[in-house]
Parts: C-alpha cells; sequence; structure tokens
C-alpha cells in the first residue's frame, strides 16, 4: 500500500519500484535484496527543501482507495479514528507503537516510517501537508483517496553506499545463476577482503569479484534512510565513517563489503 502513496518508492529488500500514484507506505522494501549491506559512520542530518522525511499512521475507510478488505468503517468513523489516534501523540504516545497498533498502511510494521523522498514522489494533499510541519511536529488529519493520515515529519538521515556481494547456491534469497557453495563464497569474499585491505581499488576489486547488476557501477547502491535497508545492512551502514569498508556482514542473500561514500 506505500507503493500507493508514494508516486515512485525506492525499496530497501530488493530493488527499486517504478513510479505509480499510490500510497503511502511501501518505500522501504524495493532497494534492500537488490542493495546489500551498508557500512555506517555518523548520522548526519541532511536538511533540504527538496527532499523530506515522514512517518505516518494511516485510517483507511472501506471506499477508500487500496483499503485493506476488512476494513469496514466509514469515512466519518476513519476520521475520527484519525483524530483520535492524533489526541493520543499530543497526551505522550509513542508514534513506533501507536502506528503499528492502528496503522491500515504497509509501514505500521515499521512504526510508520515512509523514510526520505524526493518532491513529486508523494500524492498531493501528502506531500502539502508534510512541507507545512517543521521536523518532529504532528498533522492533523489530513485526507487523501487513501484515507486519514496523522504525520509526523522527520529529521532527514541519509547515508550514500556501496557495496561488494558474493552470493552462494542455497541461501535463504539466493542471487540468479550463482552456483558457489557457500564455503567457496566465504573464501571469494575474504579474498575481496584482502585485496581492498591491501591497497586495492574499491571499484577495480568490486567489479572482480561482486555479483549483482552493480558491478560495474562500483557497486553503488544510492542514498538510504534508516530501515531502508535489510536489518543485516542498516545498523552497519549507519555505523560507518565516510570512506570507511564494514567487515564482512551476511544476509539471507550474500556475504557483503558495505563501503560508505558519503
Amino acid at each position: 500500500m506505500i507503493a500507493l502513496l508514494l508516486l515512485v518508492i525506492i525499496g530497501c529488500d530488493e530493488a527499486p519500484p517504478a513510479p505509480a500514484p499510490t500510497t503511502v507506505a511501501d518505500v522501504a522494501p524495493a532497494a534492500a535484496s537488490a542493495a546489500p549491506t551498508p557500512v555506517a559512520g555518523p548520522r548526519v542530518p541532511v536538511t533540504t527543501e527538496k527532499r523530506f522525511a515522514a512517518s505516518h499512521i494511516l485510517v483507511a475507510f472501506a471506499t477508500a482507495m487500496h483499503a485493506p478488505p476488512a476494513v469496514s468503517r466509514t469515512r466519518d468513523e476513519a476520521r475520527a479514528r484519525a483524530a483520535d489516534a492524533r489526541k493520543r501523540l499530543t497526551e505522550g504516545a509513542d508514534f513506533t507503537a501507536l502506528a503499528a497498533e492502528l496503522s491500515d498502511d504497509s509501514t505500521a510494521k515499521r512504526g510508520g516510517s515512509l523514510g526520505s523522498f524526493e518532491t513529486g514522489k508523494m500524492v498531493q494533499p501528502f506531500e502539502d501537508a508534510v512541507k507545512a510541519l517543521k521536523p518532529g511536529e504532528l498533522s492533523e488529519p489530513v485526507e487523501t483517496p487513501f484515507g486519514f493520515h496523522v504525520i509526523r515529519r522527520d529529521v532527514i538521515q541519509e547515508v550514500h553506499c556501496a557495496q561488494l556481494m558474493i552470493g552462494w547456491a542455497g541461501a535463504q534469497k539466493p542471487l540468479p545463476g550463482v552456483t558457489r557453495s557457500k564455503e567457496d563464497a566465504q573464501k571469494r569474499i575474504e579474498a575481496a577482503k584482502a585485496e581492498l585491505d591491501g591497497g586495492g581499488q574499491w571499484a577495480e576489486v568490486v567489479r572482480k569479484y561482486t555479483d549483482g547488476p552493480l558491478k560495474n557501477d562500483a557497486g553503488d547502491l544510492g542514498w538510504f534512510a534508516p530501515r531502508q535497508l535489510m536489518p543485516a545492512l542498516d545498523t552497519v551502514a549507519f555505523d560507518l565513517e565516510i570512506g570507511a569498508t564494514s567487515a564482512v556482514v551476511e544476509s539471507p542473500t550474500a556475504f557483503h563489503l558495505v563501503r560508505r561514500l558519503e
């Protein structure tokens, strides 16, 4: 449903999705699968009026666009439920917990977080509401074709990272065409790490060793906000200093080396 609010969303579990007027929810999964573990550094907020970060609680009603089948409430009931959610937040309720409890959007499982997005990626009423807020502020209930949203504008936190990824046959989420054993994959990632530690150039080592479509792009994964990468990579990416490379990280897909670029 997230993909619905965003006109275009980048996932964190595998690969970036395509544009389409949608909901606010599925922002984080796409890039994650194809995008392995990142390397982290100091979490430096990035602030720009061309990019925003937000979390939301969506209260759908039966006739709203893409409403879950189980939703039977009326439009007025949805508005009242959203207003009550906002009231609970102003009285000290935790946003993440309340989103998990009340939101009808797929972002509920990650506390309502949409991560960061560019101007033009969300439906207009949602984007206008985010722009009117300061970081940390809550909106009044905002109606879109998907229902009523209570929106919190967040501070943008992003890292730009690249990865070297080596998969094996039999992984939980195997890479296409990979036939090597896990033991061979581990030897290969350790050989790549040794070359980097010995002064090898990142782009050349990636081109020589990595699996996946980013071989000729030095493994560049682009920019990610917290929780937009698969869990194994998320913490690593945000803990790396700029220019640093991670230790070997194992995910359900592959072994990864992550380098933080910015």
